[in-house]
């Protein structure tokens, strides 16, 4: 039986959506030897399917077969043999199937079901008959001998079906939630067995008497009986299951979605609890686990694990599963040695380039990181001094100004909005850094609102996911793209609030904002206490003067006493004009008039 993983994000299986990974591996399916593994992986907005013999997984030569179409989309894989040629079954999105040969690197032929219904599994049975089922819950089989089409069908109560298993000749095993086997003879179902309360994922027959049975964010594998319809055994994992692989009834191992594989071994046989009941459920027996996580498995005299190496290449190792311990910790080289064939290497580059870009090296800083605080006040600073000594010095009109030429050297500016919300547009869809900064320096508000209002608002979402990046990065810049934001989410609002999910889309802008203004009550109580403390060195400063107009006074005892003595003799005037006359007398002699001239008289 082989194995199929489906657990790309945002992948439909059926009606529910796979299990999420960031891997863009999407699909992988080992061969029934497990010397073989096929992988769909996605490249830009198309998928390539490729081949690895897991003998030889070091050499990255292998060029594969790339989808023509980005709409096309595989959804299933089956290894089979046509002829004396190994193909692998493409089941796509479209309807058809392709047979595709790994060693010419070719689709050998197509097979289409006559509707665009997608096709969610398929599955080979003996005699080169191949069964699949489409979204629409119809049942095909087609011959691989002429790749034709033999019959289509659809069994009454079986509704949005998710798996298909061949269960001998003449019986089919289809899941949806629940198991259903259908009678091929009849086109009825013989018997349902209980089934699990998400859709099932994993279906697979351990017997001609028994299968195993998976679903979607569920721990549990459940071991049915064919016969009476009961549950023969459960087998408990330690977190959701990924992918299923068996050995006949002898050994069942599982990924998890914590990336270790689970093995259970004779998951046939109960534990034995007291002389009146057995236990069906069962813990593993051995598990296996890594630094790296392992995305699938496959079993038979060896247990062969997968992981990848730089995301995007799967590497093996095969271990005795009989002879491991309980808890296994695997060994996982972190770097792989390179041999003299440049092929092995994923990425060759040549000795004298400089090295590559490695994301452990990049470091990522909160938006509290103050760092840039003392750079940016030192450059205030020295622009205001340029600014006062401008102010001192008189204005000189240049050469350049005479002769209405711009200098260079200068960088360029763009005053018109719809400049700038072309090169806007442009750096958003081309996530080009250096064009969104040229139109990011702009710090006119009028401009940055009508060059707001042109953009178009899915663009706006990206805008405030870079504004939001640079704020939490630069904080000495907030000031300068909160008004970019404020423009946003004006024009913009109504666009907005009807996106889904809108809080996970921004959550980084929701973040920084919900911290900037924590701070708002604190720094609006520093502000009346600044303006407080301002207040009342103003009126202090106000009464100074008045409160010192006597003290500055200097004081003259000498003429003091002067006064004094002026003051207690009390004369006034007309006592100090008589004073005056009366020594005036004194000088002058008698029968002299002190009106006519002294002199000789000639007469």
């Amino acid at each position: 039986m082989s194995m199929q993983m489906r657990f790309k994000e945002g992948q439909i299986i059926g009606n529910f959506v796979s299990m999420s990974s960031s891997s863009p591996m999407s699909l992988t399916c080992f061969d029934p030897q497990g010397s073989n593994l096929c992988c769909v992986s996605v490249e830009l907005d198309k998928q390539r399917v490729f081949v690895v013999e897991t003998e030889h997984a070091a050499a990255r030569d292998v060029q594969g077969l790339l989808l023509g179409q980005s709409s096309l989309r595989v959804c299933a894989l089956e290894f089979t043999e046509v002829g004396d040629v190994q193909c692998v079954l493409l089941a796509l999105n479209s309807g058809e199937i392709w047979v595709y040969a790994p060693a010419a690197n070719q689709v050998m032929a197509k097979m289409t079901t006559g509707c665009s219904f997608e096709i969610r599994d398929i599955t080979v049975g003996t005699s080169n008959i191949c069964w699949c089922i489409d979204a629409d819950d119809n049942i095909y089989r087609f011959d691989l001998a002429g790749f034709t089409l033999q019959e289509h069908f659809k069994i009454e109560g079986c509704n949005q079906l998710n798996r298909v298993c061949v269960l001998g000749s003449e019986h089919l095993l289809l899941a949806s939630h629940s198991v259903a086997l259908v009678d091929l003879t009849q086109k009825t179902i013989m018997r349902r067995f209980p089934g699990h309360v998400s859709p099932i994922l994993h279906l697979q027959a351990l017997t001609s008497q028994f299968f195993l049975t998976g679903a979607l964010n569920d721990r549990f594998l459940n071991v049915y009986d064919v016969e009476t319809g009961a549950t023969r055994s459960v087998l408990v994992l330690q977190s959701n299951v990924r992918e299923v692989a068996h050995q006949g009834d002898s050994c069942v191992v599982a990924t998890t979605e914590d990336g270790e594989v689970e093995l259970f071994e004779d998951p046939l046989v109960p534990i034995k609890g007291n002389k009146r009941r057995t236990h069906r459920s069962k813990q593993c027996t051995k598990r296996i686990h890594a630094q790296r996580p392992l995305i699938n498995v496959h079993v038979s005299d060896v247990v062969e694990v997968i992981w990848l190496e730089n995301v995007t290449w799967p590497r093996f190792s095969k271990l005795p599963w009989r002879q491991l311990p309980a808890d296994y910790e695997l060994a996982i080289p972190d770097t792989i040695q390179a041999s003299a064939n440049k092929n092995t290497q994923l990425h060759p580059s040549e000795a004298a380039a400089p090295a590559n870009y490695k994301e452990g090296n990049a470091g990522v800083t909160s938006g509290d990181n103050f760092r840039h605080v003392s750079d940016a006040i030192r450059d205030w600073e020295n622009e205001l001094a340029q600014l006062e000594r401008l102010n001192e010095e008189p204005a000189v009109e240049s050469l350049a100004d005479r002769l209405g030429q711009r200098p260079t050297g200068k960088r360029k500016t763009f005053t018109t909005p719809g400049t700038v919300s072309v090169i806007l547009s442009q750096a958003l869809q081309a996530n080009d850094n250096s064009l969104l900064e040229t139109a990011l320096n702009n710090r006119d508000d009028r401009m940055i609102r009508d060059t707001v209002a042109r953009l178009r608002p899915p663009l706006a979402v990206l805008l405030l996911e870079r504004l939001a990046e640079r704020i939490a990065r630069q904080s000495h810049r907030q000031g300068q793209l909160n008004v970019w934001v404020k423009w946003c989410l004006i024009i913009h609002g109504g666009y907005l609030v009807n996106i889904p999910n809108l809080m996970s889309s921004l959550s980084s802008l929701h973040s920084t904002l919900k911290r900037r203004s924590d701070l708002l009550p604190r720094l609006l109580v520093l502000e009346t206490r600044i303006e407080s403390t301002l207040n009342t060195l103003h009126q202090d400063n106000e009464l100074q003067p008045e409160e010192s107009d006597d003290e500055d006074v200097e004081y003259n005892e000498e003429l003091d006493d002067y006064l004094i003595e002026d003051g207690e003799a009390g004369e006034s005037d007309e006592e100090l004009e008589d004073e005056i006359d009366e020594e005036i007398d004194e000088v002058v002699p008698d029968g002299l008039s002190q009106e006519e001239p002294v002199g000789d008289s000639s007469d």
